[in-house]
């Protein structure tokens, strides 16, 4: 398997959006706007990979100063500053096909090494219950269960020091 890592671009919305909708409940899934705005206001925090030319991942983020990361605007990047001190990932998306392959571990490792290039100090995400074992192999310390109540789910805090 030969995955191909790169920017997400534009031209991957409809893709990108595709493969939300199918990694996400609905009501936690980002909407066609907000992959879009994602896209264009903070590409070098996108990252898409690629197998036989098909996006089956990707990786989206906004930077920030803040360490509360509960604010639902956020997700639309309102907020977002390009020289914030963490990058916060909104969603580590993997086709359901592919999942339990090792291929969120390959993306995060890359998403890692371009937080660093890019001077981050934390990143910071938020997962359910059953992604934390995953996470914390991965390097990311869990920090509480957040205050988040996005589509309705209870969220942890996590956070990795770069």
């Amino acid at each position: 398997m030969e995955l191909k890592i790169r920017n997400g671009r534009l031209e991957d919305l409809e893709e990108c959006f595709i493969l939300e909708s199918k990694t996400f409940p609905e009501e936690e899934a980002a909407s066609k706007e907000n992959v879009e705005i994602r896209l264009k206001k903070f590409s070098e925090g996108f990252i898409v990979g690629e197998l036989d030319g098909k996006i089956i991942t990707h990786i989206n983020s906004g930077s920030t100063n803040q360490e509360d990361i509960t604010d639902e605007e956020f997700k639309g990047l309102i907020g977002h500053e390009d020289g914030g001190k963490n990058i916060v990932i909104f969603s580590v998306a993997v086709d359901p096909i592919h999942q339990k392959k090792g291929i969120a571990s390959i993306m995060m490792k890359e998403f890692i090494k371009i937080s660093k290039e890019m001077n981050k100090k934390k990143i910071l995400l938020l997962c359910k219950d059953n992604l934390l074992k995953m996470y914390e192999k991965m390097g990311y310390k869990k920090i509480g269960i957040s205050a988040s109540t996005h589509g309705g789910a209870i969220w942890y805090e996590m956070e990795q020091s770069l």
